[in-house]
């Protein structure tokens, strides 16, 4: 609508145009304020500030509308005379084939059942404790340790307690714990089932490299700090850290895929992957205010004797020394694991689609779910949790909860159309008693 049309027009002095309500943003200014206003109670003062300021422009602008002269807009009406008439053309729109374009778009003619992921859900639910058992045994914790951390999702006053009272047996934690765990199982293996049939083929490269390099590098970079000094660990953001992992495993199987000369594509991939790697924890750094300098000074950790022993504060600067260190052994890292991948691309044999997305949606979708609520609820709990075994734990889920998927009986998918037309008429011929006469032709004895 132009700005001539939208002046305000009085309704007696034009006749000849409809008088139309005015087009406004205020009702959408209102509902954004009201939601983000009551998003604004759990997470902090900025989304009240921000709801408080749309609500009052959304109200104060909605309620000018009423005002006389400020809520229409004449819009001229179309000039008189004869349409032009519609001369009918005769054919039919031709129906989809097998073979043509669109016929099945991505949909496969054969999928699993919607109940199947929910029974993924369950069986992954039940195995993904082990790993959660194995680090609290191996770690000097009890048993109980995972589910009490696990409840303290939802309950308060769980990060105040001490480590002796997370290794204790508690009731009403397990209780909580085992109601999240449970819930989340069924929820998550309820999405694989619903997303599973629109999920496009995973190429067998992009498959390794999502799964593979993310697994190897945050594996040999947690044992390589356990060894050297057990406290760094406390100082990186695992989630955080695995991101990065993935977006190199992923622009590394890029690289790689369909290539004749895999040495010299798994090194150039791995050092390309390697320069977008750091974008993830450098966000994470900036975000958390430890400085931009902070990620590449805890790698140096691995090799500098005076970087290990330094404190959390001291690795916020930025030292010449360090950052040549860092730097060495991102880029001999990223060169290893290219050339390692570029070889074992020859010989790895092929994922299935499925697996590859069990493995690699179900940690995603787990642990971001899990990160974000206790970053809500109790952020203290995220330094307690041991993110590594996490993602170990969320991989068995995924893996379990897709082989059980990929071994459930398959479902035909109709093509899209009215079907055959000839079942409903003998239906409805026979519910009649057969006082009306067929409609097809009569069958030679």
């Amino acid at each position: 609508m132009t700005g001539s049309e939208s002046q305000h027009i009085d309704p007696h002095e034009s006749a000849d145009a409809v008088h139309l309500p005015r087009p406004t943003v205020a009702p959408l200014l209102l509902a954004t304020g009201v939601m983000l206003l009551a998003a604004g109670v759990v997470l902090g003062v900025p989304f009240l500030a921000v709801g408080a300021v749309l609500v009052v422009v959304g109200l104060s602008r909605w309620i000018s509308q009423l005002l006389p002269g400020e809520g229409h807009v004449a819009e001229p009406r179309v000039p008189e005379g004869v349409p032009a008439r519609i001369q009918p053309r005769l054919g039919q729109v031709p129906a989809l084939r097998a073979g043509m374009p669109g016929y099945r778009l991505r949909l496969p003619v054969e999928t699993q059942p919607i109940s199947a992921g929910v029974k993924g859900g369950i069986v992954g639910g039940l195995v993904m404790p082990i790993p959660a058992v194995i680090y609290a045994l191996l770690s000097g914790h009890s048993i109980w340790y995972p589910v009490n951390l696990l409840a303290g999702m939802m309950l308060p006053g769980v990060d105040q307690m001490s480590a002796d009272e997370l290794n204790q047996f508690q009731l009403s934690l397990l209780i909580v714990g085992a109601i999240i765990h449970i819930t989340m199982s069924l929820v998550l293996g309820l999405i694989y089932g619903v997303l599973l049939p629109t999920l496009p083929n995973i190429p067998q490269a992009v498959a390794w490299g999502g799964l593979l390099a993310p697994l190897l590098w945050s594996a040999i970079t947690y044992l390589t700090m356990q060894y050297v000094n057990p406290t760094l660990n406390e100082g990186v953001s695992w989630p955080w850290f695995v991101v990065s992992q993935f977006i190199y495993g992923i622009t590394l199987a890029l690289a790689v895929k369909d290539s004749r000369r895999p040495v010299v594509a798994g090194l150039v991939g791995g050092w390309i992957g390697g320069l977008l790697m750091p974008i993830p924890a450098v966000i994470w750094s900036l975000v958390s205010r430890h400085g931009v300098w902070y990620p590449v000074n805890l790698l140096a950790a691995l090799v500098h004797s005076e970087a290990r022993e330094a404190s959390h504060e001291a690795l916020e600067i930025l030292r010449l020394d360090w950052l040549v260190a860092g730097l060495l052994i991102h880029l001999a890292f990223a060169g290893f694991f290219g050339l390692a991948l570029g070889l074992l691309l020859r010989v790895l044999p092929a994922i299935h689609s499925q697996l590859a997305w069990g493995g690699l949606l179900m940690p995603a979708l787990w642990t971001a779910l899990t990160y974000g609520m206790m970053g809500v609820v109790n952020p203290v709990l995220q330094q307690h949790v041991d993110w590594p075994w996490f993602v170990v734990s969320q991989f068995v889920f995924g893996a379990a909860a897709a082989i059980v998927v990929m071994l459930s009986e398959k479902v035909a998918i109709p093509p899209a159309g009215p079907g055959q037309p000839e079942e409903p008429i003998v239906a409805a011929t026979e519910s009649s008693g057969g006082d009306q006469p067929s409609e097809g032709p009569e069958e030679t004895p």
